[in-house]
């Protein structure tokens, strides 16, 4: 299927409409469909009447990705934590 998709295209195409939400992070109407894998996909209604992934269009998400991208392990590993549990000195 195409996206963006109008409500019949996404029907026809195995999609389940679930129930409308409001984004946590933008306050968007979100339309939840299940999809034909059976996982849930949020999805934003445009102008037009069609839908897209409400990822694609979400400001929040650029927020998300830079936070996921500067998380390291060296924050959940602190080296003094190593050192003490090896039994090696700092």
């Amino acid at each position: 299927m195409q996206f963006p998709a109008t409500m019949a295209d996404m029907i026809r195409g195995g999609y389940v409409f679930l129930q409308t939400k409001s984004c946590r992070d933008c306050g968007e109407l979100v339309y939840m469909f299940r999809t034909p894998r059976a996982r849930k996909g949020p999805f934003v209604q445009t102008r037009r009447g069609r839908f897209v992934s409400h990822f694609a269009v979400c400001p929040a998400v650029k927020l998300w990705q830079a936070q996921a991208a500067d998380t390291g392990q060296g924050e959940l590993f602190p080296e003094e934590t190593l050192y003490r549990r090896s039994g090696r000195a700092a």
